[in-house]
């Protein structure tokens, strides 16, 4: 408890130097740099050097108390560029998120880099039009020393007297530039599949690493019987049961139901802190994703109960405990792709849990697009049968099950009318050993049209005699045997 409510000292480092996008006037109206650090009541004043860059760098101490807190709270570090008069304002309310809780700073004391506010170009704007004038390069980053020692290390910076280190020999560079012309071309990154304001992409989920036993529970005190049931749902210091759950709006796989809505799960990997899953899905989310930074797409590590006789082997998120959280930023505005790798599970109370390999990879747009063609095929060919048979198997077998439905209502026909029929069946293997492709069959056709018609012509329609008159005539009309009964009983 102690050492995550002592008081820490930072480091802090800012280095200001070459600028860009000035007109020529304004490029000699910029003459000095002027600083007014929240760290201390001087400001500090760096003049231009005669290559026209300004060389800005500061190492600073700073104790992490509420005066830090309520400096860098929504606050802005404004650069001066005098005489011009422009502006270059430094953004503060990072350090405020990194280091107000103190479990967190501690957290972030272990990585081999500190907290950066800026690294790049920020825009330098006119005091009273606010129209922007040029950009400056900036660095400023707060952490331990060893991570500003670091940081200085990585851009080049020699520690002891704050200059950037020799330039290298011609040599060297020419090497450099032989070995970036050699290098392969990096192939661009695909497109995202945006299709109807829906954004397709595969998610692999691998596995997690540095997962927590379960907690011991005590054998005495106020919340006895919860605990009890707790140490029966979740065996005390034996690796948990885990499983990974999301929310998408499409997806390959099975649903199940939780506390909010329907979600897709992988299998569950049973007494372990390091479990392999290997599971792929094809997501489908809003494409809201893509363009907004603060939406996020968020997965949910689970504990399942321990597993039984009674117990369902499948996920059930709305009776097992949640061991934490990671969220993925699909947004490629700020990191130029798509994430992939470990990401850190968060608890409820924000302390990292373990680690989650995760890689997400977009699906090309005529992968998108083209999904429903191919699930249409394979429900026609399902509908046809055509997946395991052959095309002529498969008319064959069709062409049976038609005579057997014309066979069973000739039966019932039979039945109704108390008459025999005089057609015969058709014989469907005779008909298909006998056929013939379409262009003979066609010109066979046309062949016996066109005989029957100049047959009919030649041939003279005789006349109608009074004898065929008659026949026709009493032909027509019903016979005594052929009457209704209804007839009669209507005559009486």
């Amino acid at each position: 408890m102690a050492e995550t409510t002592k008081v820490r000292l930072l480091r802090g480092y800012i280095y200001a130097s070459e600028t860009r996008h000035l007109s020529a006037a304004d490029a000699d109206a910029c003459k000095e740099l002027v600083l007014q650090p929240f760290w201390q009541s001087e400001s500090l004043t760096v003049p231009v050097n005669p290559q026209g860059n300004f060389q800005l760098q500061e190492q600073f101490a700073i104790i992490n108390d509420e005066k830090f807190l309520h400096s860098v709270e929504r606050q802005q570090l404004v650069l001066d560029l005098r005489p011009l008069g422009g502006k270059a304002k430094l953004p503060l309310h990072q350090f405020y998120i990194a280091y107000k809780d103190a479990s967190i700073t501690n957290h972030l004391f272990k990585g081999k880099l500190p907290v950066i506010s800026i690294d790049g170009w920020t825009p330098i704007v006119h005091p009273e039009t606010q129209a922007q004038l040029g950009e400056l390069k900036v660095l400023l980053a707060i952490g331990s020393e060893a991570q500003i020692a670091q940081l200085k290390q990585l851009r080049g910076f020699d520690q002891e007297n704050n200059q950037e280190q020799p330039q290298r020999r011609t040599s060297d560079l020419l090497d450099m530039l032989q070995n970036a012309l050699s290098a392969p071309v990096p192939t661009p990154l695909p497109p995202p599949a945006v299709v109807g304001n829906k954004f397709s992409f595969s998610l692999h989920i691998v596995g997690a690493a540095g997962l927590p036993l379960n907690p011991g529970y005590g054998k005495s005190g106020k919340k006895q019987a919860k605990r009890q049931a707790a140490a029966k749902r979740f065996p005390p210091n034996e690796p948990p049961n885990t499983y990974v759950t999301f929310q998408a709006l499409g997806c390959n796989a099975q649903t199940y139901k939780s506390h909010e809505g329907l979600v897709y799960a992988t299998p569950i990997v049973e007494r372990s802190t390091t479990p392999q899953w290997h599971s792929k899905f094809q997501v489908e989310i809003g494409a809201d994703y893509l363009s907004n930074p603060q939406k996020l797409f968020v997965l949910k590590l689970w504990k399942k109960t321990a597993l039984s006789a009674g117990t369902s082997t499948e996920p059930t998120p709305l009776e097992d405990a949640i061991i934490g959280f990671a969220a993925l930023n699909l947004n490629r505005s700020n990191t130029g792709g798509f994430p992939s790798g470990w990401h850190n599970i968060v608890d409820f109370n924000g302390r990292v849990t373990g680690g989650l390999e995760i890689h997400v990879q977009p699906m090309p747009a005529a992968t998108a697009s083209g999904g429903n063609v191919d699930n249409a095929i394979d429900q026609f060919e399902q509908t046809l049968e055509l997946r395991h048979l052959q095309l002529g198997q498969a008319i064959k077998r069709k062409y049976t099950e038609l005579e057997q439905i014309s066979n069973r209502l000739r039966t019932r026909l039979v039945d109704v009318t108390g008459q025999p029929l005089q057609s015969q069946g058709l014989d469907v293997d005779a008909v298909l050993g006998n056929w013939q492709p379409d262009e003979m069959q066609q010109g066979f056709d046309d062949d016996e049209l066109v005989a029957d018609f100049e047959r009919a012509l030649r041939t003279p329609t005789p006349p109608l005699d009074s004898t065929d008159a008659t026949e026709i005539a009493e032909s027509a009309q019903p016979t005594a045997q052929s009457r209704h009964p209804a007839d009669d009983a209507g005559k009486e």
